[in-house]
């Protein structure tokens, strides 16, 4: 209900000549990964934009994915006693193409492309001091891996706030074991996001 209400009053706020012309921005992002088991995972981030023109931005973004298992092996684990989690710690950069800042509501679309850390733990293995040495041993293995992003969604502004709703299409690609065995090399994550943030 408050992110209705803030979302309703960015439509209302009159947008300034400055705020047209200046299409820099600072967001912090939240969103739910979309996939079969588990239902939902959250993901969180920030995103900064330096506007080129008035339909072109360059962005950067460093965030945190959950839950980035490929979702054959989130199947097959849910009926494992095993419990196998891996989370991404990410950051890209890209571009962003906006219909332009007049009014209150656009759209935009993107593309991004970086490295994301790979974190694996496990749990279920034996007793609690089993699996604690086991995720301390995992932390020498974990990977790096390529990243690349596709996203597109509407943009709300009004006055130096701005607020986006989307989603986001994203590609992890490693040859590590899970990856390899589960989805030939990649794993895919599908994303629905809310930012708030400041143009400048």
């Amino acid at each position: 209900m408050r992110v209705a209400s803030l979302l309703l009053a960015l439509s209302v706020l009159p947008i300034p000549a400055s705020a047209q012309s200046n299409q820099s921005f600072v967001q912090g992002f939240g969103g739910l990964r979309l996939a079969t088991a588990p239902a939902i995972t959250p993901t969180a981030g920030a995103t900064v934009g330096i506007g080129l023109t008035p339909y072109i931005q360059v962005i950067g973004e460093a965030g945190r994915i959950s839950d980035v298992l490929p979702s054959m092996a989130e199947t097959v684990l849910t009926v494992s006693p095993i419990g196998i989690h891996r989370s991404a710690v990410y950051g890209e950069g890209g571009v962003r193409l906006t219909t332009g800042p007049a009014s209150h509501v656009g759209v935009y679309g993107e593309t991004l492309f970086g490295v994301a850390r790979l974190n694996t733990s496990v749990s279920g293995i034996g007793s609690e001091r089993t699996d604690a040495i086991t995720n301390f041993a995992l932390r020498f293995v974990n990977t790096t891996s390529r990243i690349g992003a596709v996203g597109t969604g509407v943009i709300l502004q009004g006055g130096p706030v701005v607020a986006t709703i989307g989603y986001r299409y994203t590609r992890l690609l490693s040859d590590d074991l899970v990856d390899t065995l589960f989805s030939a090399g990649h794993s895919d994550v599908n994303e629905a996001r809310v930012s708030f943030g400041f143009r400048f």
